[in-house]
């Protein structure tokens, strides 16, 4: 058995945000195709929202990364 450092990496859609243009929405053509390109995010700018824990979770993290940026 493996321990998760030895594993590969793995990227998931965070599905924050997409760029596309309107005729291409209104053509129904496919999000993701050839041109393509991943945006990684670090982890902690990430926050998946699913509990009241996770949004509890999200607020911390907002109020921490304020106090760095005003900090410096």
């Amino acid at each position: 058995m493996s321990s998760s450092q030895d594993l590969e990496e793995a990227w998931h859609d965070a599905g924050q945000f997409y760029w596309g243009t309107a005729a291409a929405w209104l053509a129904e053509k496919p999000l993701f195709a050839d041109g393509s390109v991943p945006v990684p995010l670090p982890r902690h700018r990430v926050q998946d929202i699913d509990t009241q824990e996770d949004w509890t979770r999200a607020e911390w993290l907002f109020k921490a990364m304020q106090a760095t940026a005003e900090a410096e």
